[in-house]
């Protein structure tokens, strides 16, 4: 498998955001660098609802505190979109913490594609 942290695509929707919060550029520093809280959707009451190769980087990037959506797939990683940090907390019973950075994410989803 390659890294797909080398291959770091950023949607038109994340782009169009580039304004307000971080550009490609920035976003991709972010997942290759940058720590915070990772973690996936869950839900106890239904397995399989949420894609288990999605996941969201909370943190602090360029000054900014956001929530950053990506989906890591075989040979890449592609960013869906960027957001001001709404929820109050992704630490809770729907959420699944898988570390602190998006190489976390990478081997959690490796892990879960064995």
């Amino acid at each position: 498998m390659s890294d797909p942290l080398a291959d770091i695509r950023v949607s038109d929707t994340a782009r169009e955001k580039r304004g307000r919060y971080l550009t490609p550029a920035q976003l991709r520093d972010a997942l290759r660098t940058g720590t915070g809280h990772v973690c996936r959707r869950t839900s106890p009451n239904h397995d399989g609802l949420y894609n288990p190769d999605k996941f969201l980087l909370r943190g602090t990037f360029a000054d900014r505190s956001l929530d950053i959506v990506f989906v890591v797939e075989r040979d890449r990683t592609v960013v869906v979109t960027q957001m001001s940090q709404h929820a109050d907390s992704v630490r809770g019973r729907f959420y699944e913490t898988v570390g602190t950075t998006a190489r976390d994410a990478v081997e959690s989803s490796e892990a879960t594609s064995e």
